[in-house]
Parts: C-alpha cells; structure tokens; sequence
C-alpha cells in the first residue's frame, strides 16, 4: 500500500502508471462498447463538439465518435497515452492535460468519460464535475461510466491502489448516490442509469455503472 501525502501525488502517481503501460495497455483487448453509448451519441447534435475525458490511446471511443460524425478532443494526463492516441484517431485532436485542470466554457455539445474519473479521490472528483458541467453547453450531455461499490455501506475509501501491468494506480469505485450528490446540485438531470457486471482479462470482474445527464 503506497501513503498518498496529497491529491497531487495522485495525479502523479496515475501519470507514472500510465506513461509506463501505455504501449501494453494499447494492445489490449478493449471488450464490449459499454452500455448506453449509442443513447448517448443520439442525443448529441449532427456534427457536434465532444470532450473525451481520459481519451488513453483513443480507442474505441474516440475513434468511434469520429466514425459517427463528431468532432472530438480527447485529453489525458499520459504524454505516452497522448503519442499513441494521435495515431490511432489522426481525425481527432489529443491534449496532454489533466482532467483536474479543465478550462472550458460552455464549449462542448457532449462530454464522455470511460473509465478514468474513477482516477480521482473525492475531493479531486467533486471539483472536476465542476469543470465539466462549466465545459457543456445548455443542454449538453454528459456519459459516465464508473466501478460501483460491491457491497452497499464498504469503506469505499479503503484499498485504492491497484496494479496493472505492475503499474500501482489510484482507482476508486463511486456509488449511485455519490454520483448523484454530486452532480444533481450542478443544475444535471438524470437521464438514463443502467447497472451490468462485466468481466475482461484485463480487469477481472466489475461493477459498471453507467450514467448519461444533461446540463438543464
């Protein structure tokens, strides 16, 4: 278990892991398209802007968002993530930016994040939904897919370092209602939940827990 002093030893911690496993990583096996990803992309204006968060090498998301029509950047905190991406999805603009460090206004018809918001603590988390939701346009659509909890009422807190290709990452599962709490306030409503167990050779079994909200 590895002593996190503060939050940006996370944000450390996950770029390191990364920039290490990006080339492995790129050769995986990448599974089924998660669950209410079509929903999300009909929801999207013809042609619209979209952000992809934690955009890793690009596939499949951002690649598939191209294939649909949309315009796409995708940014992530690994340069090495970044290098790949770029080749994988040339049609697609890639920034080498943390997701805690968005800027945006009111620029993106749609916001998607596969997988990578689960990076963050919950200090970190509650204040990247605030970029988010200032990056979307009236209206805009946010895709969240994330681990839920396996046990209702764990420590949710406890063991949140994992190892992937002997790499130790920050990864922590949010449940419904932390979900909810957190982006409800924001002026988000709820469009659609759906709940599956997966399971991948990359990562086991998982809990996935898919969200789409729009900014009202």
């Amino acid at each position: 278990m590895i002593a996190l002093k503060d939050d940006f030893d996370i944000i450390k911690l996950n770029r390191k892991a990364w920039d290490n496993a990006a080339k492995s990583y790129d050769k995986e096996f990448h599974g089924k398209i998660h669950t209410l990803f079509d929903y999300f992309c009909d929801k999207l204006p013809k042609g619209g802007y979209i952000l992809d968060l934690g955009s890793g090498t690009g596939l499949p998301y951002a690649k598939l968002l191209i294939e649909k029509g949309f315009k796409v950047l995708g940014i992530d905190l690994s340069a090495e993530m970044i290098k790949i991406a770029r080749k994988n999805v040339p049609k697609a603009k890639f920034k080498e930016i943390s997701m805690t460090n968005l800027n945006y206004k009111e620029e993106f018809d749609g916001i998607f994040s596969s997988y990578s918001m689960l990076l963050l603590n919950p200090q970190l988390f509650k204040e990247t939904a605030k970029r988010i939701v200032q990056g979307l346009k009236k209206g805009g659509i946010f895709y969240l897919c994330i681990n839920g909890p396996w046990i209702e009422g764990a420590d949710l807190d406890k063991d949140v370092i994992i190892e992937f290709k002997g790499e130790k990452m920050y990864s922590r599962p949010y449940s419904k209602e932390e979900i909810l709490n957190i982006f409800v306030p924001l002026g988000m409503k709820l469009l659609k939940f759906e709940k599956e167990i997966i399971t991948s050779e990359t990562w086991g079994k998982e809990n996935m827990n898919t969200y789409i909200f729009r900014l009202e």
